[in-house]
């Protein structure tokens, strides 16, 4: 197959300065006047009068949107058959819910026995007991609020009577139960960030926007609650709830993000302007804050990792919604729009986003319901691909039609200069797709991963990211042994260490329509040691060039993750039980089989779907550096899940790395046949050989660089 290329050259600082120049600058915006609207009726933050007459008007209709508030409904009636049981105490954080040994879920047997599936192990007591309480305060919690819409909704007392019974219970109980912490060290500075309620502010926060507060506000004018209650209410759970959480000042976080959500909600509860102005003008930590200091140019909230994206803008969504029903518009501020449609240029061919930092497999089609408050703010018709062809609540208070939508634009290649990420995309038939991260560390839920790449083709993800265990188990071993190691990134290891925090440099990034390339520099992560990058993608295959300096030997190790059910290598090899060093991740590894050579490597990944051809070209010049070739499996999303990896050794003080992957389907012949690496004064020329033809991809020191594909040049400067 013939790729028709034109020839360009791009100005990374041209690009740069025009992405800037398309940004609104976020000092422009002013913080709106804060005055609460006269006493009006209830629900008055949850939704409107004219909302909920169009959801009032759907259950009494017929159709989609009727059975959508219908099943709605129907939720509330098993939820007010539900028991109210108010645990003794507090709940805590899920990730206590693991074997200590086994490092897998627990199986709950009842209330106070807590069995491991793997060694059978069983757990009593605290915490584990605690989790379950968590689990039961949660669904008193969602029975509670969905009780409450379905009153909203029908005018039944019966729902309210549940409602009432579930914000009182808490009420009374509320300050009683023992302060906790998920930060089980006693550390009295560290334990502030805990609640009563649940482990957290962060989880008391979420509970009081998502739960508490929409409760009580969908009931509050029903004739049943008297004075007196309204007081218990107000007395022994809002304002209580607000001062534990306003104990805990979280600066530039997500867990700040729903302090303010609940800041917010309670202020236009208690009609107190003192906690509005706090949730949205606090210098240090407000709304306003949040939007100007934790989000990059682009949209992307600065810890980088989707699933904290999304959940800090699910904090951002209540407080806009809940203000705008106060007559505060913040919705207007240019960086909430850009955190919806950052997302949409991210969206990789099987609608997921690249997994980099603690990140679980987000999808825009798990995210549709935030793209709804979205769309109802801003009527961009690029957000309409994205919504639900379904009725949801959300588009039924908003009045949204849906419909068959229309087809999502082909994306292109894109550069995200504040976040530090790369998009490479192109349109053949394997509809290929990569992301490199270069930027900054992302803080506690950032990885040791600078430089790593994911590869996606033939609507599979292909070049994996392990992200963070399903089961947010922060504190296990494997968290910090193994998914943020870098070994579990397909990057470069220096010495079988970890790398540094560290924030890496562009060099250059250009794309047409056929082909699209990064170059990007990291010397920070391992002192004394420069590590250049280029990811060059075509619409047959991805390059991936790997430049590493230094004045002394040292041992670097090239790692690749690709999903596949198993993987071979051509070197001839034997078992092994452990990598030579004491490498941090590698107890996490299994079926490991190693063998040396001087040639190239082929690795192939395969299952039912296709294979994925991995080629690694010699050593460059005829250099021997004693390459050793390492396949076996890692970790996925969760323990038991095992994904293939190559791991590729070289020693030196200057070491060269040249790969190809290449996809294919089942069946299907490979498009590339071999690879050579050549470097010449220090520029490296890899040779890519598909068949009778051979394209040419050059990197020189300077980070100039250069392909040939079919006879025609494509060239693109450093910056």
């Amino acid at each position: 197959m013939r790729y028709p290329l034109i020839i360009a050259t791009v100005s990374l600082l041209s690009l740069v300065s025009l992405l800037h120049g398309l940004l609104p600058a976020a000092d422009a915006w002013a913080v709106p006047a804060i005055e609460l609207p006269a006493v009006r009726q209830h629900p008055a933050l949850a939704c409107d009068a004219e909302e909920l007459a169009r959801l009032r008007a759907a259950y009494r209709g017929e159709g989609a949107e009727q059975r959508t508030v219908a099943s709605l409904v129907a939720r509330a009636d098993r939820a007010i058959r539900s028991p109210l049981v108010f645990p003794p105490r507090g709940g805590q954080h899920n990730q206590w819910y693991q074997c200590e040994k086994c490092q897998t879920a627990l199986k709950t047997l009842d209330p106070e026995h807590h069995q491991c599936p793997n060694c059978q192990h069983i757990y009593t007591g605290a915490p584990y007991d605690d989790v379950v309480f968590s689990r039961t305060h949660n669904g008193n919690l969602q029975n509670m609020v969905t009780a409450a819409w379905a009153y909203a909704i029908t005018d039944q007392p019966t729902y309210a009577e549940f409602a009432r019974r579930a914000l009182l219970g808490y009420a009374e109980r509320y300050t009683t139960y023992p302060y906790h912490a998920a930060d089980l060290s006693g550390d009295p500075q560290r334990s502030r960030s805990g609640g009563h309620l649940f482990e957290q502010t962060l989880n008391e926060a979420a509970a009081f926007t998502h739960a508490v507060g929409p409760a009580y506000d969908l009931i509050h004018d029903w004739p049943g609650l008297s004075q007196a209650e309204h007081q218990a209410i107000r007395t022994g759970l809002l304002v209580p709830m607000l001062q534990n959480i306003a104990r805990h000042a979280a600066g530039k976080s997500n867990w700040q993000t729903w302090h303010n959500a609940a800041f917010l909600w309670g202020g236009g509860l208690l009609r107190d302007e003192a906690w509005i102005r706090r949730a949205i003008s606090d210098p240090e930590n407000g709304f306003v804050f949040q939007l100007q200091t934790s989000v990059t140019e682009e949209g992307m909230w600065y810890e980088n990792s989707w699933g904290y994206h999304f959940y800090t803008l699910s904090a951002m969504i209540e407080i806009a919604e809940a203000a705008r029903r106060l007559n505060i518009d913040l919705w207007s501020h240019p960086a909430l729009k850009k955190m919806f449609t950052v997302a949409l240029e991210y969206t990789m061919p099987n609608g997921r986003f690249p997994r980099f930092g603690d990140d679980t497999e987000t999808s825009i089609a798990s995210v549709a319901g935030y793209l709804e408050y979205a769309y109802r703010a801003y009527r961009d018709p690029a957000m309409l691909p994205y919504l639900s062809q379904e009725p949801s609540r959300q588009s039924i208070l908003f009045g949204r039609q849906p419909g068959p939508p229309p087809e999502p634009p082909q994306l292109s290649s894109r550069l995200f200069p504040g976040a530090g990420h790369a998009i490479l995309r192109t349109h053949g038939e394997a509809n290929l797709a990569a992301a490199i991260t270069f930027g900054p560390y992302g803080g506690f839920h950032g990885h040791l991963d600078k430089l790593s790449f994911v590869l996606f083709g033939y609507g599979r993800e292909l070049g994996y990211d392990p992200g963070r265990a399903r089961s947010q188990a922060y504190r296990l071993p494997i968290h910090r042994d193994w998914y943020k190691v870098t070994l579990s990134h397909n990057t470069v290891l220096v010495d079988g260490r970890p790398q540094q925090p560290a924030a890496g440099t562009l060099v250059s990034f250009a794309a047409t329509e056929h082909f699209a390339a990064v170059v990007a520099d990291c010397g920070e992560a391992y002192p004394g040691v420069r590590h250049r990058r280029l990811l060059c993608l075509t619409p047959a295959y991805l390059v991936v060039l790997d430049d590493l300096q230094s004045d002394t030997p040292h041992r670097y190790d090239w790692v690749y993750h690709n999903c596949a059910d198993g993987v071979a290598c051509d070197v001839a090899s034997q078992p092994v039980e452990h990598l030579a060093l004491e490498f941090p991740g590698q107890e996490y590894l299994q079926s490991l089989q190693q063998g040396q050579t001087e040639q190239a490597i082929r690795v192939r990944f395969t299952d039912e779907a296709g294979d994925t051809l991995l080629l690694v070209a010699r050593n460059p010049n005829g250099a021997s550096t004693d390459t050793t070739v390492t396949v076996g499996d890692g970790v996925g999303a969760s323990v038991a899940e095992r994904i293939p990896l190559a791991l590729v050794t070289r020693h030196g003080p200057a070491v060269q790395f040249a790969a190809v992957i290449a996809p294919s389907l089942a069946g299907a012949p490979v498009p590339v046949s071999a690879v050579d690496l050549q470097v010449l004064d220090g520029v490296c020329h890899l040779r890519v050989e598909r068949g009778a033809v051979a394209d040419v991809v050059t990197l020189d020191p300077q980070g100039n660089t250069q392909l040939n594909v079919d006879g025609q040049d494509i060239s693109w400067p450093a910056r």
